[in-house]
């Protein structure tokens, strides 16, 4: 800890020593004197912003998910149209989602998801990533380029079938198959006006 780092600074470096500990040694065997020692600061200041090892890792959880969620959005960049908007999210969600990250680690770590994932945390996430989705569906009814339908039960939809075909873990139909495609079509076609 530096002379001048804030409260902030002092949470993020425990984290950030927490997620090179456990990516290493995973969630068990990461123990808070370990982190302690890492971030070179007593045991008594991470729990000043912790109540336990629990909590560092929900915490850590929601920073990874949130970190992920303005990756996603971020690629969207400048597209206005709705739909293109929506497409190309669920494309870049399924590549990033696929590559060796340390939320997708999490996530398709039995153990570690359920260790860290409270039903409160989790709920959280899924709330915001729905809000979002339900407010590009939104976007494209008041356009006129989508149905009229429930923006938030749609996007509640689209984003339990992107977890099945993506982190979750459900038994893939085949494991080398690429099934973007086919959740593209069936939320297009479930979406766009004929």
């Amino acid at each position: 800890m530096k002379e001048g780092d804030t409260v902030d600074d002092v949470k993020s470096l425990i984290l950030d020593k927490a997620t090179e500990r456990m990516d290493r040694f995973g969630f068990k065997k990461t123990t808070m004197d370990e982190i302690s020692k890492d971030c070179k600061i007593s045991k008594k200041t991470i729990y000043e912003h912790f109540i336990d090892k629990d909590d560092m890792f929900r915490c850590l959880l929601l920073r990874e998910c949130h970190k992920t969620i303005e990756i996603l959005f971020a690629q969207m960049g400048g597209v206005s149209d709705p739909l293109e908007r929506l497409v190309l999210l669920i494309r870049n969600a399924i590549a990033y989602f696929n590559q060796d990250h340390f939320i997708t680690r999490i996530l398709k770590d039995d153990d570690l998801f359920v260790a860290l994932a409270t039903r409160k945390y989790h709920e959280i996430i899924d709330e915001e990533i729905i809000a979002i989705i339900a407010g590009i569906i939104r976007e494209g009814k008041q356009q006129g380029k989508f149905r009229e339908v429930d923006e938030k039960v749609v996007a509640y939809a689209g984003f339990k079938l992107f977890q099945a075909f993506s982190y979750e873990r459900t038994r893939p139909l085949h494991k080398e198959e690429d099934y973007t495609e086919v959740l593209i079509d069936f939320i297009v076609n479930a979406l766009v006006k004929k």
